[in-house]
């Protein structure tokens, strides 16, 4: 049975939190626990409001008008195709040659080097995509919706893990995978949420969190809860696909993320983060107070990191993806006391995991009026870029880790942080305004 559109939570608003102020060019390692948005910030009433769903599964080029237009969009901040790193420029062609923008992937990129796809990030698109996040318009992408505010968002599929196109990998299997995912799974899960109704987010993300989930790099409870939600509407190669892929949840919660901080954007002064994103090259961050301006900084490389066998530190690209989107939201990292699972995962000591999340709510910019932790403690509710210069403290990404080489696809997990130089400039520019 399908879960109710409205969360039963109520929505309550942010706990009282202590006023913020810049400390300059904070570096140090604050170890405050305690909220730091400023009280009463309209910004983050409506983070703590918005109730995303999940409503259908369409072709992008049917709600991205760039996409429409023949373009394509890419995970991270601005960036020309030449510049891209190797992953990300290995699933682009593919991606281009697939539209058929060329006869072959090599071919595609030639034409993307000439100017002949106008390029965007996702972000500025409306959605996200996680690791290359390349999206074309014929890829079916999850779309999501607040009904209260009429924002809607979207977010391509998960082909699961390993030697998938968002970490770079081409061939054969993965363009038969893309093609069936564009040909069955997708026209199946979209008929499947018109027969049950959206899907409230905030209700399945709950469940998940309760269930050892933090929503980025462990999605396990999630992804069987969406089938469970769905189960009954889906054929059985759909359904069993779903199930086989433990990640399938993540792009859901990207996408909900996503909705509840558009809800959150465009109010003057606010230093709510709407956005950290990732292109392997560059982090970009943006504000709810500084409008569509981008903030950025040097991607990283993952540290800690929990390799597979047979790689190494130095066989990692830096780091890549919208994912970050869910951290930005107050999950994934900053909640990873709920989720032992998910710490290993990433190289972390799970016996800590509960002291890391206490100490990282010093930088957020609230609680969730509706989501729990395992041991039933709020959910920390978006980061707060001023608190993150006062405390010296950067909101840590957990994320999957690409191979440096195109073609191999996924060598693991770990733990990013945002450039501080980032933060620095969006705090500025919030101050200059």
């Amino acid at each position: 049975m399908a879960l109710p559109l409205h969360a039963t939570a109520g929505r309550g608003t942010p706990g009282d939190v202590p006023e913020t102020a810049r400390a300059g060019a904070a570096a140090g390692t604050g170890d405050g626990a305690e909220m730091a948005a400023p009280a009463g910030d309209p910004a983050v009433a409506a983070l703590a409001a918005a109730r995303p769903a999940l409503a259908d599964v369409v072709p992008a080029r049917t709600v991205v008008p760039h996409l429409a237009h023949g373009g394509a969009c890419h995970a991270g901040p601005p960036i020309a195709p030449a510049a891209m790193c190797p992953p990300m420029r290995a699933a682009l062609g593919v991606a281009l040659a697939m539209e058929g923008v060329a006869d072959d992937p090599p071919a595609a990129l030639a034409a993307a080097d000439a100017g002949e796809v106008a390029l965007r990030p996702n972000h500025d698109c409306g959605g996200v995509g996680p690791m290359s996040g390349i999206v074309t318009g014929s890829m079916p992408v999850l779309v999501a919706r607040d009904d209260r505010t009429g924002v809607t968002a979207w977010c391509p599929l998960n082909e699961g893990s390993g030697r998938v196109l968002r970490y770079g990998a081409d061939g054969p299997d993965v363009v038969e995978r893309l093609g069936w995912m564009r040909d069955v799974l997708a026209p199946a899960l979209g008929a499947a949420l018109r027969a049950t109704g959206p899907l409230d987010l905030i209700a399945l993300q709950a469940a998940a969190l309760a269930l050892g989930d933090e929503c980025h790099h462990r999605t396990d409870a999630g992804t069987g809860l969406i089938a469970d939600a769905l189960a009954g509407h889906l054929p059985p190669d759909v359904d069993a696909f779903i199930r086989a892929n433990g990640q399938f949840f993540l792009n859901v919660a990207m996408v909900a993320a996503k909705v509840a901080l558009l809800c959150a954007d465009g109010v003057p002064g606010s230093s709510l983060v709407t956005l950290i994103a990732r292109n392997g090259v560059n982090v970009g961050i943006k504000c709810s107070g500084t409008g569509d301006r981008w903030f950025t900084g040097p991607a990283a490389l993952p540290d800690p990191a929990r390799l597979f066998d047979g790689h190494t530190a130095a066989d990692m690209n830096p780091d890549l993806g919208d994912s970050a989107i869910v951290e930005a939201f107050g999950l994934g990292g900053p909640s990873v006391a709920t989720s032992p699972l998910a710490a290993a995962s990433v190289g972390l000591d799970p016996a800590r995991a509960g002291e890391r999340t206490t100490r990282l709510r010093a930088i957020a910019a609230g609680e969730h009026p509706a989501l729990r932790l395992a041991d039933g403690s709020p959910a920390p509710l978006g980061v707060d870029a001023r608190a993150v210069v006062r405390t010296g403290l950067r909101p840590p990404v957990h994320t999957g880790i690409a191979h440096r080489r195109p073609g191999v696809g996924q060598i693991g997990g770990g733990v990013t942080l945002p450039p501080m130089e980032a933060f620095l400039a969006a705090v500025d520019a919030l101050e200059a305004a």
